[in-house]
């Protein structure tokens, strides 16, 4: 964290020339900004820092295989870069930024200028429920983390406490407060910003979401509130079955124009962040993933034995059915086929490969390709869930999912028609498929369910068919960190933590099941 302590100065700087940042719309606005101009800045600095090449491409897209690296390969067995887990002070300085669009919408000095971007009180809700967003992220991410709450007065939430700036001290050194806390306080904050949303008011002006959609930001907070609160029903039933309840009973999303979803710009400049990896910085660095394209090819991992691998542990539950996202997720090689990118065990290695399936034209062609939040596929997944693999909203889900791609409705009606009836295992790996580029909340739902079955396992051989040749390529997936038997749990805290909250952080690393290591488990995942 850039010592969370001394963020805030750093923040109040950052807002104090807001003038200079790369989305306003105008470079030599005056020095007062409006609270839209830095809430949608703010909103393109989340999504960037979480969409990115690093912490998306490199992390989450790698360990859940939707793609893998085509010209290193270390990310994709488990070390992250001490970059990538620094991303966390770049959190932080975004909370503190929805932080102090709160300050200005309640400051009695600042509130009646910042009610020209909307309504004060939709502000600080919308606010909130990008905080709660956000901080869910990072405590999925790490675990225990200094956290910061608008409603709440816990002592243990010290995150961007300052005095003078809403606070009645400076806390240099603030403590991690447990995953526990953290969460339920994240359900509250939902729970209570969805309320103080009036729909009959202003939304926020130039809001990149929703258009300033009061009434679909309270289903974004209730659909991330049942996501949230899902996740936490083998730990914490009675706690999850209130919010879960009562998130369905107020309202949660209904059909894809209710999608969160960030639209970028046309422009080069503020182009989506895999369009400008390709196309501005001239990076192709990754493919889709070996497993993910054969799981959408309907076919079956195979072994050094070059025979389907109709049995054990990862079977396709879609066998012999080609999933038609196939031509919206991945494009074909240079001789028309899909093939995925192997787990590479080093960059010469990856270099011997020249005929994987790049992502989609959609992703990495269209500059004002619009970035997911959530959707309202997931939101249909939980359902079934939570109504014993309901085969309804099985369905409503691989629908809302390929409408939301583009799918023709032929071809959505005649894969509808030949996927096998829902279960667990078909549920859960359809909702696998759908968040294509939400690899955080897959990773989420892998390390709560164990789901899709479908992945490589670390020490596993697998075999990639090279049809220009009609050769297998024999791999073994083999991690760098000797200690890992299964995807990992979580990211190691940023190294600089231990110099700036030592303490702190060596309790919440003692917490935990084998200290801060990739695979030591979260408090929520008892799977």
């Amino acid at each position: 964290m850039r010592n969370i302590k001394t963020l805030i100065a750093f923040c109040l700087i950052l807002f104090m020339v807001a003038c200079d940042v790369d989305y306003m719309d105008n470079p030599n606005a005056p020095s007062s900004v409006p609270t839209s101009a830095l809430f949608n800045n703010n909103m393109k600095r989340v999504v960037d820092a979480t969409q990115d090449t690093w912490f998306s491409g490199r992390f989450t897209y790698a360990t859940m295989q939707y793609w893998q690296q085509s010209e290193y390969g270390d990310e994709d067995r488990y070390v992250y870069r001490e970059s990538m887990r620094q991303t966390q002070n770049t959190f932080y300085e975004i909370a503190e930024n929805f932080r102090e669009i709160i300050r200005l919408n309640e400051d009695e000095a600042t509130k009646a200028a910042a009610a020209a971007s909307g309504d004060n009180q939709n502000q600080i809700a919308t606010c909130r429920i990008m905080l709660a967003w956000l901080f869910n992220l990072m405590v999925d991410t790490w675990g225990d983390i200094p956290y910061y709450s608008y409603g709440s007065d816990d002592p243990d939430f010290q995150a961007l406490r300052v005095a003078g700036y809403g606070d009645d001290e400076t806390v240099l050194s603030p403590v991690y407060a447990t995953q526990a806390k953290i969460i339920e306080d994240i359900l509250n904050e939902l729970d209570e910003a969805a309320d103080q949303l009036d729909a009959s008011k202003s939304g926020m002006a130039g809001d990149n979401v929703f258009n300033g959609d009061v009434a679909k930001w309270e289903k974004f907070a209730q659909s991330l509130r049942l996501r949230i609160a899902n996740k936490i029903s083998g730990v914490n039933s009675s706690l999850a079955t209130t919010h879960i309840n009562d998130a369905i009973s107020s309202g949660v999303f209904t059909s894809n124009d209710d999608n969160a979803m960030f639209e970028y710009e046309s422009s080069d400049k503020n182009a989506s962040p895999m369009y400008r990896a390709w196309n501005v910085d001239n990076r192709s660095d990754f493919a889709v993933g070996h497993s993910f394209i054969t799981l959408l090819k309907g076919e079956n991992l195979v072994d050094h034995s070059h025979t389907d691998v109709t049995t054990g542990s990862n079977p396709n539950p879609f066998l012999g059915i080609m999933d038609p996202r196939i031509h919206k997720y991945a494009q074909k090689n240079k001789n028309g086929d899909y093939v995925g990118m192997f787990i590479s065990e080093s960059s010469a290695d990856a270099a011997t490969f020249s005929i994987e399936s790049l992502p989609g034209t959609a992703i990495i062609e269209t500059p004002n390709f619009s970035e997911t939040l959530m959707e309202y596929a997931e939101v249909c997944f939980i359902q079934s869930e939570l109504n014993g693999w309901d085969q309804t909203w099985y369905e409503k889900g691989i629908r809302a999912s390929m409408e939301k791609w583009g799918v023709d409705d032929a071809d959505i009606d005649a894969y509808i028609a030949a996927v096998p009836a829902a279960n667990m295992e078909n549920v859960l790996t359809q909702n696998f498929i759908a968040l294509y580029m939400q690899g955080h909340t897959a990773w989420m739902n892998y390390r709560r369910t164990g789901y899709p079955k479908t992945l490589i396992q670390p020490y596993s051989d697998y075999s990639v068919y090279d049809p220009t040749g009609d050769t297998w390529l024999d791999k073994v997936f083999t991690p760098l960190v000797e200690e890992v038997d299964d995807l990992p749990f979580r990211m190691r805290y940023p190294a600089q933590e231990q110099t700036l909250n030592g303490a702190n952080r060596k309790v919440a690393a003692n917490a935990l099941s084998n200290g801060d290591v990739i695979y030591s488990k979260l408090w929520w995942d008892v799977n």
